[in-house]
């Protein structure tokens, strides 16, 4: 049956979708549940695989020299396609970590983003003409979006894309070919979304007039995983972790330049001894050990633990034991951005007070003294003072602040994050959709 036929076999009260195949492609995609490469985009895929079982699910994803990869992997809800961009395979090291710390830390790997492109582009059209699928969902702008573009033009296949960063402002340092080709993506795409207001008005600013296209882009976050609503043993919880008493300040996400953990260090180096507070770090990535260097000069090593990666039932843990989670987010001097942190959702989701800078996209969800503190960037005195003035709080106010955030949170469940994409898309790709 072709695509337009199976779409009007639909009834209009059908709420079964239209869709049959989604090629999905991204280039951050773990390889198992350990893998410490961030998950969004594989929960999103289960969360719409679970709102639609009749859709078969396949994702497109780079090799990675740091985990161990393998080419076609059947799993429960999706089938896992990688690909390779180099020779030998070792040097495989641009996208595992994050493209762009990956390039800061050595700028020899500029010399993989043609194979990036290239390899990307072959094994996606490969992969299309193979399952013939009603659509490719790109995640990134760059390289994902303008290579489903180009796939697109030649197979006739329809693409969407999720714009969720700076994946878009790169073009910035390509003089007109870059507007050029954002706008030639654009354009084409059956229907844009992004993860956040800041992360569509960096898209927006390559575009006529500064303005996303109205009538087929939306802001759609990527969704958060509700916990129990059990959170008794949170001081049990700490002795495994041989916490000093008093308050717990939550950092919890990679340790790389945008994440702005040394500002949250030298925060707590003001709150600790007036708060007698201790700060949790899970997380792992390339700046670990300067950070836990800069911990020992600020002198409060003895308050501050590094738990390394954490996820699964750690994870949870932590987040149980945590009296505030903050996200002390910046943008960095090579334009590197958080879209919006899955961790802020998270964190709501536990009931926790988050405290979040105004650049990471949190302004999109954060009621600023209601679920949450907003804070300016890279001000260390600012986020003291904001942390000081969470744990200061009367015990009613808190526990009406968890409340607040629990229902912040629900509007960001994965169930109905993944109906909004499903539903979102599928208006674009019905007959007379087109635009």
């Amino acid at each position: 049956m072709s695509q337009q036929a199976d779409f009007t076999a639909q009834s209009a009260g059908d709420r079964r979708s239209a869709l049959r195949r989604v090629l999905v492609v991204a280039s951050t995609f773990p390889a198992d549940p350990g893998d410490p490469v961030p998950g969004f985009v594989r929960d999103q895929v289960i969360a719409m695989k679970e709102c639609e079982p009749g859709i078969e699910f396949t994702v497109l994803a780079p090799h990675d020299r740091y985990t161990r990869t393998r080419s076609h992997v059947e799993h429960e809800h999706y089938t896992e396609r990688r690909f390779h961009y180099a020779w030998p395979h070792g040097w495989e090291a641009l996208t595992g970590r994050g493209i762009l710390p990956a390039l800061r830390e050595k700028p020899l790997r500029y010399l993989l983003v043609p194979g990036l492109f290239l390899g990307e582009f072959i094994a996606l059209l490969r992969l299309t003409r193979t399952l013939s699928p009603d659509v490719i969902y790109a995640h990134w702008f760059t390289p994902q979006a303008l290579c489903a573009c180009a796939v697109s033009v030649l197979t006739g296949v329809p693409f969407v894309f999720t714009t969720h960063a700076a994946d878009v402002d790169v073009w910035h340092n390509v003089p007109i070919l870059g507007r050029m080709l954002v706008r030639w993506g654009t354009r084409r795409a059956r229907a844009v979304t992004a993860v956040s207001r800041r992360s569509m008005a960096k898209l927006a600013a390559f575009l006529p007039g500064a303005q996303p296209p109205s009538d087929s882009s939306e802001i759609i976050p990527m969704g958060v995983a509700l916990p129990g609503q059990d959170f008794a043993g949170a001081d049990d919880l700490r002795q495994q972790f041989d916490l000093p008493q008093g308050p717990v300040v939550l950092f919890l996400g990679r340790l790389a330049e945008k994440k702005g953990v040394d500002h949250l260090l030298h925060a707590m180096s003001r709150v600790a001894p007036k708060c007698d507070a201790s700060l949790l770090v899970a997380g792992d990535g390339p700046l670990r050990g300067e950070l836990e260097g800069l911990a020992a000069r600020l002198g409060i090593s003895d308050r501050v633990t590094f738990l390394g990666y954490t996820t699964g039932k750690e994870k949870d843990r932590v987040l149980r034991a945590a009296d505030l989670v903050v996200l002390p987010s910046i943008i960095t001097d090579g334009g590197d951005a958080e879209g919006l942190p899955v961790v802020l959702m998270e964190g709501l989701a536990y009931g926790r007070i988050c405290i979040a800078t105004d650049v990471s996209g949190a302004d999109d969800v954060l009621t600023d003294g209601v679920d949450g503190y907003l804070i300016p960037q890279r001000d260390p005195e600012a986020l003291a003072a904001a942390i000081e003035r969470a744990l200061a709080l009367p015990e009613d106010s808190r526990i009406s602040m968890g409340a607040a955030a629990r229902r912040t949170a629900l509007q960001f469940e994965w169930s109905a994050i993944a109906r909004r994409h499903l539903d979102f898309f599928e208006r674009f790709l019905l007959p007379g959709g087109e635009r």
